[in-house]
């Protein structure tokens, strides 16, 4: 979003992992990895999605290869498979 960054700076802004899948095949991963948002850190939460993540490891690291989101609105919910840790 465009101006978010003074938002941010005036109301704070926290993101905490609540759940996580990640699938490995040689090199490469992905995980889905569900979060949500606060203004601070006990704060009601006002977001909550699913961040999708492609990694690639080198030997050395992993490196983030692309990242996406989906933020769930009011008349969705985040499938259970998606809020435990494996």
């Amino acid at each position: 979003m465009e101006g978010s960054g003074s938002l941010i700076e005036e109301r704070g802004f926290y993101e905490s992992e609540i759940g996580r899948v990640t699938e490995q095949f040689g090199a490469i991963a992905h995980a889905f990895s569900t979060y949500q948002s606060q203004w601070t850190p006990d704060g009601d939460v006002f977001q909550r999605g699913v961040n999708s993540i492609q990694l690639l490891w080198d030997n050395e690291r992993w490196w983030i290869m692309s990242i996406m989101w989906w933020g769930v609105g009011p008349d969705e919910e985040i499938p259970a498979r998606y809020l435990g840790h494996r």
